[in-house]
């Protein structure tokens, strides 16, 4: 009975969780669940000999392969799940938040596993004739390189962004440095006024004096 109120607990914090959420995590969270479960459930590679049954293979099999997708996969996840995550993650290397960027980047590294398993199997089965993707691995694949170009505009969208900003920035930096430098060359303009008026005072200083010892 606490095994299951501790579960139940955990899914209300989820829950609670996932709708604290943007939308564009929300959307994305679901993806990486979804691409998850393709992934471990479905079979990417069929074995087919002359004589004898097929077999069917899923990604455990392609072990360095896994193991590259699982990590970023987990990386991916933490990321957009858990705040202390990611709060660790900038503030130990210094990363800033960009969540389109981080995304577009381990998605890249998926991506280049996963069709790297297509490639080689390609090359085998062209070879033998006896092994081939399946058409799980071709939706997948599909599913996968949707989704990179997706947050690849993201990415550009969110540069722009920041390029107009940083544009802004520099105009108010000129415009304040040129009304500096024009309030210092009109103090300039009575700094010489003032000297030139001073040896004139001193002067005709002088030639009252001249006039009041005669």
């Amino acid at each position: 009975m606490h095994k299951k109120l501790n579960l139940s607990e955990r899914i209300s914090r989820f829950t609670q969780k996932f709708w604290r959420f943007t939308k564009n995590q929300k959307v994305f969270v679901l993806y990486l669940r979804i691409l998850a479960f393709l992934l471990l459930a479905c079979p990417l590679i069929k074995y087919s000999p002359l004589s004898g049954i097929s077999h069917s293979f899923r990604i455990f099999y392609m072990f360095k392969s896994f193991l590259i997708i699982l990590v970023s996969m987990i990386v991916l996840l933490s990321w957009n799940m858990n705040f202390k995550f990611k709060n660790f993650i900038i503030g130990y290397f210094g990363f800033k938040e960009n969540d389109s960027l981080f995304n577009f980047g381990f998605l890249w590294i998926i991506v280049t596993a996963f069709l790297g398993i297509g490639d080689a199997i390609w090359l085998v089965g062209r070879q033998t004739q006896f092994m081939k993707v399946t058409f799980w691995y071709n939706l997948i694949q599909l599913f996968l390189l949707l989704w990179l170009v997706l947050t690849l505009v993201s990415v550009i969208k969110h540069a722009k962004e920041n390029a107009h900003k940083t544009k802004i920035v520099n105009v108010v930096d000129e415009d304040a440095m040129k009304e500096i430098q024009h309030k210092k060359s009109f103090k300039g303009l009575f700094d010489e006024e003032e000297t030139e008026e001073q040896p004139k005072e001193h002067h005709h200083t002088y030639e009252h004096h001249e006039h009041h010892s005669e």
